[in-house]
């Protein structure tokens, strides 16, 4: 595990795709809550999800 302070986040398995709450790191990676050894398709590589700044719901 990186030193430092990890922040919570998404993250996504580089090889299938599923999404994951994680924390990530200062360094950048990310690593998944409660699936530490890993994706379920085996893959140990995790990419956090970029923050938007809109929803896409509209308010009419």
């Amino acid at each position: 595990m990186p030193n430092g302070e990890s922040t919570r986040t998404i993250a996504t398995c580089v090889d299938c795709g599923v999404a994951y709450a994680a924390e990530q790191w200062p360094d950048g990676t990310a690593q998944p809550i409660g699936a530490r050894n890993g994706c379920q398709c085996g893959s140990t590589e995790f990419q956090a999800v970029k923050k938007t700044s809109t929803t896409g719901f509209r308010d009419d």
